[in-house]
């Protein structure tokens, strides 16, 4: 009888464990992962957070607390990234991973060559956004991507992106679509009274951002109030414009039609409780808020950007509509305004898409597919 082989000891390194898209992907994966194939323990660059307290009790944590260091900016950068190589290599000597998967640009870069340094074998790439090196990174980002075997990206949107910008080898890119808990079916959450004002109510769960676009989203609920003058835009997320977007607000007469929630911990949950949600971007790579939406069965408003495309069919899961074109934008909130049955249909087919083709346990089969392909020393596929 022979003895099954051991398991693979897996690295995921990010920057911190607070609430995030990505930190909550690396949190599942983590706690999802067949321990019978993969032992994996987390790295986190700065401290802990929330989710530290979601990993699985069998998950080690080690935490370099590395926060910002003083000085002139380029001279900091350089000071903290010669630290994070050391204290990353020390680590990887320490607990000998034979596979290193980074999440966010940070990560994967520094990871990547500390890896090397501490002799891994295997370092994978997190791809999570519309973000590419330039400038003086552009040097760096060429050295980390000769050093990482394979670039995982979370959409076709991101994958073409980095392709494009970056001169990336198709062949070393995958695409690994984020998995998401789809819950029980009919689960609403009860909306403060204020949040509704007697008609159809819509979330934008956003950060206060310039390409979330929340001006134009706003001067299209103008033209909404004023057929629907009971209809309520809440607004959950914080950021820089917040103060632009309060004036705006004013200036369009909009105090009854919008509300600012600020940041909100719970608004995935929350999120079942509207009839549906409103996205303005003017770009996104894979958007986690439409993928919470549809997952409660509410259906999207949404611009027709990047990986939204991949999430959502228009007239099927959602009413999709051009970057800037407020009239647009107008009419399909006030489509789904009008239209409740058609709306909860949507809802529907958005839930039953997430639970089929984007489920957690869907996105850890394939990562574990990609481990699996590299740990075995075979080169990647073109996909």
């Amino acid at each position: 009888m022979t003895d099954a082989p051991r398991p693979r000891t897996v690295a995921l390194v990010i920057g911190n464990l607070e609430l995030g898209g990505a930190e909550t992907q690396l949190t599942r994966l983590a706690n999802g992962l067949d321990r019978r194939r993969f032992k994996p323990f987390v790295v986190v660059l700065e401290s802990g957070g929330e989710l530290e307290a979601a990993l699985a009790d069998d998950v080690p944590v080690f935490k370099l607390h590395l926060k910002r260091v003083t000085g002139r900016m380029v001279r900091g950068r350089v000071m903290k990234g010669v630290r994070v190589l050391r204290a990353l290599a020390a680590v990887f000597r320490e607990q000998k991973p034979d596979l290193v998967h980074g999440y966010l640009p940070a990560a994967y870069v520094l990871g990547a060559v500390a890896a090397r340094m501490a002799g891994v074998k295997v370092m994978v790439a997190g791809r999570r956004g519309l973000t590419v090196f330039s400038g003086v990174q552009l040097p760096i980002g060429r050295v980390a991507n000769r050093l990482i075997d394979l670039q995982i990206c979370n959409s076709e949107a991101v994958r073409e992106y980095a392709i494009a910008r970056e001169g990336l080898d198709r062949a070393r890119t995958r695409v690994v679509y984020n998995g998401i808990d789809v819950p029980p079916p009919g689960q609403r959450a009860a909306l403060p009274p204020e949040w509704r004002g007697g008609g159809a109510a819509a979330a934008m769960v956003a950060n206060l951002r310039h390409y979330k676009g929340h001006p134009q989203v706003l001067r299209a609920v103008a033209l909404v109030a004023k057929a629907h003058p009971d209809f309520r835009l809440v607004l959950i997320g914080e950021g820089t414009e917040a103060n632009a977007l309060v004036t705006q607000s004013r200036e369009l007469g909009l105090e009854r039609s919008v509300v600012f929630a600020g940041l909100r911990p719970d608004a995935p949950h929350l999120m079942s409780g509207f009839d549906f949600t409103v996205l303005g971007s003017s770009q996104e790579g894979f958007p986690n808020v439409v993928m919470e939406s549809l997952a409660r069965g509410v259906p999207v408003v949404s611009t027709a950007v990047g990986g939204v495309l991949e999430l959502i069919a228009d007239g099927v899961h959602g009413r999709l509509v051009p970057f800037g074109d407020v009239d647009a934008m107008a009419g399909a909130i006030m489509w789904m305004i009008e239209h409740p049955e058609e709306r909860r249909r949507m809802g529907e087919a958005g839930r039953e898409r997430m639970a089929k083709e984007f489920s957690t346990e869907r996105m850890i089969a394939a990562t574990e597919a990609i481990y699996e392909e590299l740990l075995s020393g075979r080169s990647p596929a073109a996909p």
